[in-house]
């Protein structure tokens, strides 16, 4: 019955999942991953040229690349406040829900383990000198790490705080010892070691005579479905995220410097808007570090600069749904306001954001550069990329905007 009533959960979340996630990956997502992607892939490709054979120290890199790829994929059990309430009489049943739970949780890590392994394979071969035929036996030990990372969550929903804690860091050891084994021993005794330690958790992580401990498991689940929302969020509004407002006193300074007058009503709507909410001004900032990051780890100049203008398109594409932020407040429709307002004071803001933005990511490109000449070319680009981004795109985009 546990089994059945967990299948029906999973189908109402996949469902809402699915209208979501066609927002998330449309043509502006795919055009974006797939010159990401393929800049990446060329300065990885030619990164690895330059390696000496074998290069043990790349041994690091890996071990840190699979370690934050074992953090990948958390237990979704699907819970509900209500639960603690409506299913409390069927405790003992809900065994068979979790492991239901368990087996619809390793989908999505076993996935991202096989491409991210496949990708850090020519790292492994030119660190240890090994055939590319031992991607079996490293994709298996991270299976079986992941397995029991997943039945260690299990564990964790169940009272008993010790228990799980000196469990966690046996994981972390065996974990080590197991990729370490991989990398500097054999690739067949490092699986032998996962084979082993999940033989003996299998039989440790066992609930057995152990109580749920109820909030926790509600805690743990809406956490995971906050983290997932307020991904999406980047590309649509979604009702579970909720805006938070902060005073930020220390930037009264930036809006006082707006004019005083009607004809600047939603140019300070829009600023007070950004400053003070968490949405607008945290995508910004991280998009703006992220690419800070990318463009930092490229010296090709025509490489930076496609990546650069990327970046830009990123943020003004996801900056743009402000425009319709005050759409719904009575005062701007009872205030003498002209329509045509909106648009100047989005674009004012706008210039200013991605003006920034691309003169930081220029600046990061100047100091990257080999040869002045191109890093001075990388920072005109990025300007240019910005003037024709406000001057074309964002005119035809918030027409488009207005139409719906």
């Amino acid at each position: 019955a546990m089994k059945g009533f967990f299948s029906q959960r999973l189908q109402r979340h996949q469902k809402q999942m699915s209208r979501y996630l066609r927002y998330v990956f449309n043509d502006h997502f795919a055009i974006l991953s797939t010159f990401l992607m393929g800049g990446l892939g060329l300065y990885y490709s030619n990164l690895l040229k330059t390696l000496p054979r074998p290069f043990p120290q790349g041994g690091i890199v890996l071990l840190l690349i699979w370690l934050a790829l074992l953090s990948v994929g958390k237990l979704a059990t699907l819970v509900k406040p209500a639960d603690l309430i409506f299913l409390l009489a069927k405790e003992k049943q809900m065994a068979d829900y979790l492991a239901q739970a368990l087996r619809y949780s390793m989908w999505l890590p076993f996935g991202v383990s096989f491409l991210v392994v496949g990708a850090t394979m020519p790292l492994v071969v030119v660190v240890t000198e090994q055939t590319f035929a031992s991607f079996f036996f490293y994709l298996g030990t991270i299976w079986l790490l992941k397995v029991t990372d997943l039945w260690l969550q299990r564990l964790s929903l169940y009272q008993g705080k010790e228990q799980r804690n000196n469990q966690r860091v046996l994981w972390v050891i065996a974990a080590l010892s197991s990729l370490l084994a991989s990398l500097y021993v054999a690739p067949w005794v490092g699986l032998l070691l996962a084979v082993l330690q999940a033989a003996w958790f299998n039989l440790q992580c066992r609930p057995t005579g152990l109580l749920l401990d109820w909030d926790r498991m509600i805690h743990m689940e809406e956490t995971r479905l906050h983290r997932i929302y307020r991904f999406i969020n980047l590309f649509t509004d979604v009702p579970q995220i909720t805006a938070a407002a902060k005073r930020r006193k220390y930037l009264d300074g930036l809006l006082n410097r707006i004019p005083f007058g009607q004809e600047q009503t939603y140019r300070y709507l829009y600023a007070r808007r950004f400053l003070r909410g968490e949405q607008y001004s945290g995508l910004f900032f991280r998009l703006t570090l992220i690419g800070v990051l990318v463009l930092f780890f490229v010296q090709e100049w025509w490489l930076s600069l496609g990546l650069g203008c990327m970046f830009l398109y990123l943020i003004g594409f996801q900056l743009l749904p402000m425009y319709n932020e005050f759409q719904y407040m009575i005062l701007t429709h009872l205030y003498p306001i002209e329509e045509g307002q909106k648009q100047t004071a989005i674009n004012w803001l706008l210039l200013r954001l991605l003006g920034g933005a691309a003169f930081i990511f220029g600046v990061v490109g100047l100091f990257r550069a080999a040869i002045l000449w191109q890093g001075v070319l990388v920072l005109l680009g990025f300007l240019l990329f910005t003037g024709l981004f406000l001057v074309f795109y964002v005119p035809a985009r918030l027409k488009k905007m207005q139409s719906q």
